[in-house]
């Protein structure tokens, strides 16, 4: 054991000197200071909850260290990493401190604005609801729009529970009838449902659209 402690000697404490003259330098170096825009990622939130506001794109960090290091420092390199474990369903207000700033050796955090972050969480949910096909315009002269059926007529929302429990039908794209004189089928997708609600399982739906022939006057 103690020979292979002694394997390579010279190579070692070569290594060991010049990480000791690099520290001399790093530590010699004039410091400076550098104000970072470093992006807030929220991830990890509870099981079965998202995200209703935003709460900011950036967190705004002040860093003080050796002036190769800061000068050269990307956003990328700096991490903000927030304590999430606590969050409720509701207004969470989460501190943004310098101990939760990640940054490289040798650098330090001397301030983090803003201090707090305002989270709002809901809970998720899921919903069946109705489909129904959204149609425009006329058909051609001597004929009628008698009925468009979606298939499927049915599809399953998630997203906040709020949002989705005032959904009881949803809308596909608007699809014209302009100078049809017969029936048809157009494969399409639904209106947008915004951001955080999403269509479980494919989104495009089927429509079938009936055009009938006004009823002939009978002759008296």
């Amino acid at each position: 054991m103690s020979r292979g402690l002694f394997d390579n000697l010279g190579l070692k404490l070569a290594s060991l000197g010049l990480a000791f003259a690099l520290w001399i330098v790093v530590a010699g170096e004039q410091r400076d200071e550098r104000t970072l825009n470093v992006p807030l990622t929220i991830a990890q939130l509870p099981k079965d909850t998202t995200l209703l506001n935003v709460p900011g794109d950036f967190v705004t960090v002040q860093l003080r260290g050796p002036k190769s290091l800061i000068s050269g420092l990307s956003p990328n390199e700096v991490d903000v990493d927030l304590d999430l474990s606590t969050l409720k369903e509701g207004e969470n207000l989460v501190a943004v401190k310098s101990d939760q700033v990640d940054v490289p050796r040798g650098v330090e955090v001397i301030q983090v604005s803003p201090k707090w972050v305002r989270l709002v969480l809901e809970s998720v949910t899921e919903r069946a609801v109705r489909v129904a096909a959204r149609v425009e315009g006329n058909p051609a002269a001597g004929h009628y729009f008698k009925r468009a059926s979606a298939h499927p007529d049915r599809v399953r929302l998630i997203g906040p529970k709020s949002e989705v429990n005032r959904m009881d039908k949803v809308y596909t794209s608007t699809i014209s009838i302009e100078g049809r004189s017969r029936d048809f089928g157009i494969r399409t997708s639904l209106e947008p449902l915004g951001k955080l609600v999403k269509v479980e399982g494919a989104a495009r739906i089927q429509v079938s659209v009936e055009i009938r022939a006004n009823p002939r006057p009978s002759s008296s």
